[in-house]
């Protein structure tokens, strides 16, 4: 299993830092926890690099397409919701749910 802790912002000037480890996250063929925890702000260019890992990893077969989000901030929470991206990847507001989540899968 494979954890992806994200701090502060992603936005458009932050979202190529993401890139790399969001990559790496994929080609592990593991499954993944992106954690969120101690993420601020999110906006649609981080949410559409949330989904397009998702669908590799779904794609691709690797790890039963398994990936959980945990996200502590409300106001991050609320645009995760008001996209409907828990309607594809499973959202906790904690980590140890969400590891527990891809622990019994």
């Amino acid at each position: 299993m494979r954890v992806l802790a994200v701090r502060g912002e992603i936005d458009l000037g932050t979202a190529p830092q993401l890139e790399g480890p969001l990559a790496d996250a994929v080609e592990a063929k593991e499954p993944l926890l992106i954690d969120l925890s101690e993420c601020e702000f999110i906006d649609s260019t981080g949410i559409a690099m949330i989904v397009r890992a998702w669908q590799r990893i779904a794609d691709g077969g690797a790890a039963d397409g398994r990936v959980v989000i945990c996200a502590t901030n409300e106001q991050v929470r609320r645009v995760l919701e008001i996209t409907g991206l828990e309607l594809s990847i499973p959202i906790h507001a904690s980590r140890e749910a969400a590891l527990a989540t891809l622990r019994s899968g």
